[in-house]
């Protein structure tokens, strides 16, 4: 027996008549060098469990066995799944880990910058202000992630391959479209436990901040974690496969505990630290993504040609529009609570100038949502909402530096739940994307066969679409409001946090300019307009703004917002007034 015919034989004596044969040599490669890669990984972050990670530093607890569980964690479980003859959940596994190496990864790096502004004491314990240099711990650590990220990549290219041969006829195993709801949202709650502070501390020594009260790479950081649990989720749910999904799923769960364990053990073992509910959160959101991997496969019907469709297009429609309405209502609350707390409870300072843009995106997205629960409208809308809600980032990241820089200037201020809210906001947003752009998948695959040779956008648009993303690259990379005694955010100036959400806003407006071409008119023209929408936005920035700020005015990143929105209006208005149909 081969090694090939070995690690298959399982999947294959499970799969139906109308299968494809799943055991074929580009499988079975992409799977040995996904477990090659897992496998340097493991030996990589096991030692850099053991090195120091700075030089001269201690850590807060003797945390060295608990780390090395963790660096083993992923290849166990890969390996517990192989030996039951289950190889595509041990890619999944993979694959669910190496989703969240990226976020880890920038974690880390915080110990190049300042080891002093890390939160994990596991891993150092900081006693003064000095700046020790890297130890080799840290490059081994650095060099592991980086390792999983490429075992998780190679999986994924096994799952997409395994998917695409077996279709409708993959068995159905865990997992399926019908929970995809609950594991964007498990997602989504273990996010938002991950940017929760991951402990309280009494020492001055210790920081125990959350990730917007951080410094800059451990928010980029969390947010990378935050966004990938439940898109990563989504996605795998919206695969169609039992087996991959159910694998992604406790790859996922895993990567949380490897990143919220440390904490909650750092508020018990650590003296002058207390537990908090961050990592708790965390692995509550953990808890249920082992349970939805376990959890039946929906319901399969069969059309008329036998071939079996999985449903769940108009429950996605309305889960995208009720976490759409959701997020208004939560971005609307950030934008009207105090978001700063004088000593005595209080309002007190200068609330954001931002807040009043945060309410504009989020009642944009609420709008979206209701339209989504009408039926008649849902198909028309969804395209829109899948690039709208990048607004409630883009003002969110605004309010909470404006909010935590008030914190700064006035150390006895402290910020107020209107952050809490406009958080919870962005994290939604998300959610909300997650949601509209399996709907659209599944939209897809439905109508695949019957717009095969369907029309699509004629070649006049790519004039006003390619300008329209040119003129994007200055309205969201130039400030487009300035005053006195303000300087507006941007990403060629001093990158801050309001630079991450201008930064998603890019490449969201960017990635509907992409795709535009390569859909139907209908929904390529819905895409433009979105993204006309979130341009809109910074245009309507210096009035937004204006109330706050004592002579506010239109900078130049007004300008190129401005052409880049019109651009992309005659973009969408040509994509469906002169449609071409493709040749077959």
């Amino acid at each position: 027996m081969t090694a090939r015919t070995w690690l298959f034989r399982g999947e294959t004596s499970r799969s139906d008549s109308r299968s494809p044969d799943v055991a074929d040599e580009a499988s079975a490669k992409l799977l040995a060098a996904a477990f090659a890669a897992g496998g340097l990984a493991a030996v990589l972050l096991t030692l850099g469990a053991l090195l120091p990670v700075v030089h001269g530093g201690s850590r807060g607890y003797a945390s060295g066995p608990l780390l090395v569980a963790l660096a083993l964690l992923p290849m166990v479980l890969a390996a517990a799944f192989v030996l039951t003859r289950r190889p595509l959940v041990a890619a999944g596994v993979l694959a669910g880990f190496g989703a969240l190496a990226p976020g880890r990864i920038v974690l880390d790096l915080q110990f190049l910058v300042d080891p002093s502004l890390t939160a994990h004491p596991e891993l150092y314990r900081p006693v003064s202000l000095a700046w020790p240099g890297p130890g080799p711990g840290l490059w081994l650590a650095l060099a592991g992630q980086a390792a999983l990220g490429v075992a998780g990549l190679l999986a994924a290219r096994l799952l997409a391959r395994q998917v695409d041969l077996r279709g409708s006829a993959a068995p159905s195993g865990v997992g399926g479209r019908r929970w995809l709801a609950g594991t964007v949202l498990a997602g989504l709650v273990a996010g938002v436990g991950l940017v929760m502070a991951p402990y309280r501390s009494g020492d001055a020594f210790l920081p125990a901040w959350n990730a917007f009260e951080g410094p800059l790479l451990v928010l980029g950081g969390c947010l990378l974690l935050a966004c990938a649990l439940p898109l990563a989720g989504a996605f795998a749910m919206g695969s169609g496969a039992g087996e991959v999904a159910g694998g992604c799923l406790f790859g996922l769960a895993g990567g949380v505990a490897a990143v919220a364990v440390p904490n909650l053990v750092s508020g018990l073992a650590v003296q002058s630290a207390r537990p908090s509910a961050g990592p708790i959160v965390a692995l509550l959101g953990a808890a249920i993504l082992v349970v939805l991997a376990f959890a039946p496969a929906g319901p399969r019907t069969v059309d008329e040609s036998g071939e079996a469709n999985l449903p769940g297009k108009r429950g996605l429609r309305v889960a995208t529009g009720l976490f759409g309405m959701f997020t208004a209502f939560l971005a609307v609350s950030g934008a009207l609570v105090p978001q700063i707390v004088k000593p005595d409870g209080t309002t007190g300072g200068a609330e954001s100038p931002a807040r009043f843009l945060l309410l504009t995106a989020g009642l944009l997205v609420g709008v979206l949502g209701l339209a989504m629960l009408v039926p008649s409208l849902a198909a028309r809308i969804r395209p829109v909402l899948s690039v709208c809600w990048i607004g409630v980032p883009l003002a969110g990241t605004a309010v909470v530096d404006t909010a935590l820089a008030s914190t700064e200037v006035f150390g006895t201020y402290s910020v107020g739940s209107g952050m809490v809210w406009t958080s919870l906001a962005m994290f939604a947003a998300a959610t909300t994307a997650c949601c509209s752009v399996i709907a659209g998948m599944v939209e897809r695959d439905e109508s695949e066969d019957a717009d095969a040779d369907g029309p699509r956008p004629g070649p006049g648009l790519l004039v006003p679409l390619v300008l329209g993303g040119l003129l994007a690259v200055g309205a969201f990379g130039l400030p487009a409001t300035g005053a006195p005694a303000y300087t507006g955010a941007s990403l060629f100036g001093r990158f801050d946090t309001p630079s991450w959400g201008l930064l998603a806003g890019l490449l969201v407006v960017l990635g509907a300019a992409f795709l535009a071409p390569r859909s139907r008119p209908p929904r390529a023209a819905a895409l433009l307009f979105g993204a006309a929408c979130v341009a809109g936005l910074r245009i309507a920035e210096p009035w937004l703004l204006g109330s706050p700020l004592v002579g506010a005015h239109v900078a130049l990143g007004w300008w190129f917002a401005l052409g880049s929105a019109a651009a992309l209006v005659v973009a969408a208005v040509l994509a469906v007034s002169r449609p071409v149909r493709r040749a077959v």
